[in-house]
């Protein structure tokens, strides 16, 4: 037995004394390659020779190429080479360019050009176009994702970019009109705009808008026009306007309007709107992010943009006031708010603490200030009104200095389609009465504007009169059944607006009236469908309002 095991090691130590490497296993025995030449290789029993790259674009698990064999050429041409084994090799390839004018042994740095999975490349092969010039000789390296090994073919020959769309570049910009539906595509568009660092419109990563064609539009009128592709494109898209009157190239400070994600939009598509001036020119810069390519229609429209809320800015913040917890329960005091149509200034915006992912966006703000009254501890009752819509809170000491963190805990809460309505604490406030900013944001990037309303309640609270409702209410009947009539007689001509809100404060019914005269009203409101429980009447008339309290049997 132990000679039968003798000879068998032998065996394979003969065995494996027959693997031979690559006869260009290392950078000093690369092999001379000639451009159109179809190279047949195979790194199987390669061993690893090259440098680790740190840090490089080409890699997704480590910073080297193991298994790797060597080629060396000379460009005989100045412009782009491509280097490719796209659908050749039969295992996830890893090419690497080295500077010109270098031996080996290379380091770290002397990486000029690499890829790991070229586009479109079946089976994870690879393939790197970059710049050459004539008689300059280039070392290539090539080897396989986590020490991947097998054989193929490759070639190297002059790289034509593809031509692109016409209006690929700002010198060639499209002129356009006014248009409902017009359609387009971005594919094989280079990127020929600026960079906009730091501007929320460009964030992620990525602070240009890439693959851009271009649009030129003069209106013969003064107003504001909606640019949109929102829903109706193919890829995350990217929307820049420059001008007026801006020339190619464009520059950061020329841009006048942008958008990455537009409220509401699916598939991170966009719109935006701005203001024009007759007889002024404006460039319209379309691409997408992160280098996405596709096609889809947009509508240039003019448009009659909707009034923001007037607490918009935080220097008209509207007034809030503290109340009793039986006053809340009551819905005695309601603040109403909206994030729809709101702006938020890019320059001064803070992100929310509560918000993970700070790393770019757009934002709709409104704001209200209110006092503490010496209240150590403030509950904030928060609801969502529009259904899906979502929304940031948090405590700002004013409008420029959020509140200190490391003291007043539980300053920022997040009102989600998941838990539309949510109590929580502000704790740790200053024992004198101080003056507070509340902070309501929607992450448009990702989340839904709407309506909502809040409460705030403490201990001390304040008195406030209220404006007096300008006429009477009255419901019947009351327990109900499947619907109540709502009597209803106004005093004065008013704008006026019906809710129905559960015992949780969410909407579930709402019947806008519009603006109605003086003089006496009726409506039916169905409560077929609605479980069993408490519901609260809420009558709008302006800035006034009044609330029944109506149960369901």
């Amino acid at each position: 037995m132990k000679q039968l095991l003798l000879w068998m090691c032998m065996g394979l130590f003969v065995q494996m004394s027959y693997a031979q490497a690559p006869e260009n296993d290392s950078c000093q025995n690369a092999i001379v390659v000639m451009a159109g030449d179809t190279v047949e290789f195979s790194t199987i029993d390669a061993t690893w020779e090259g440098p680790f790259h740190p840090n490089n674009p080409c890699s997704t698990d480590n910073d080297t190429i193991y298994s790797d064999i060597w080629y060396v050429w000379t460009a005989e041409w100045d412009g782009q080479a491509i280097w490719s084994m796209c659908g050749t090799a039969d295992f996830d390839t890893r090419i690497a360019v080295y500077k010109p004018g270098l031996t080996c042994p290379f380091g770290p740095d002397d990486l000029l050009a690499c890829n790991e999975d070229g586009p479109d490349c079946p089976g994870f092969t690879s393939e790197v176009v970059w710049d050459v010039m004539a008689g300059q000789t280039y070392y290539l390296r090539l080897g396989g994702y986590g020490g991947e090994s097998g054989s193929g073919t490759f070639t190297i020959s002059p790289y034509i970019p593809p031509a692109g769309p016409p209006n690929n570049d700002c010198a060639n910009a499209a002129v356009i009109d006014l248009v409902e539906g017009f359609e387009f595509d971005n594919f094989d568009a280079t990127t020929d705009g600026p960079e906009h660092p730091g501007n929320p419109c460009f964030g992620f990563g990525d602070n240009t808008v890439q693959a851009d064609i271009w649009y030129s539009f003069t209106p013969e009128f003064s107003g504001t026009v909606l640019w949109t592709t929102c829903a109706t494109a193919s890829f995350d898209t990217r929307l820049a306007v420059y001008g007026p009157d801006a020339s190619c190239p464009v520059t950061d400070a020329d841009l006048y309007e942008c958008n990455d994600d537009g409220p509401g939009c699916p598939g991170f598509t966009s719109s935006l709107f701005f203001d024009v001036e007759a007889g002024k020119t404006y460039l319209l810069r379309l691409g997408g992010f992160g280098g996405e390519q596709g096609q889809g229609t947009f509508d240039l429209v003019e448009f009659t943009p909707p009034e923001p809320p007037a607490n918009d800015l935080c220097e008209n913040a509207d007034t809030a006031w503290i109340i009793t917890a039986q006053q809340a329960d009551d819905f005695e005091v309601t603040h109403m708010g909206t994030t729809e149509y709101a702006d938020f200034d890019p320059e001064s915006f803070l992100f929310p603490v509560c918000l993970s992912n700070q790393s770019g966006g757009e934002f709709a703000t409104v704001w209200y200030k209110f006092n503490s009254l010496g209240n150590t501890d403030i509950e904030i009752r928060f609801s969502t009104v529009t259904p899906g819509a979502q929304f940031y809170v948090d405590l700002w000491q004013s409008c420029t200095e959020m509140v200190d963190t490391s003291v007043i805990v539980d300053n920022c809460f997040f009102v989600s389609d998941d838990q539309p309505f949510v109590v929580d604490t502000f704790s740790n406030l200053p024992s004198e009465p101080t003056e507070f900013y509340l902070r309501v944001t929607t992450r448009l990037t990702t989340d839904l504007p709407g309506e909502f309303f809040f409460q705030l309640v403490g201990d001390m609270t304040t008195s406030v009169e209220e404006p007096v409702f300008p006429g009477r209410v009255l419901v019947a009947p009351n327990p109900a059944g499947d619907f109540v009539n709502l009597y209803l007689n106004l005093d004065v001509r008013k704008q006026v607006y019906i809710r129905l809100m559960d015992a949780l404060g969410q909407q579930v019914r709402f019947l806008p009236k519009g603006p109605l005269a003086a003089g006496a009203y009726s409506e039916r409101i169905a409560l077929d469908g609605l479980p069993q429980g408490v519901y609260y009447l809420v009558v709008e008339a302006d800035d006034a309002l009044t609330t029944q309290r109506i149960v369901k049997y």
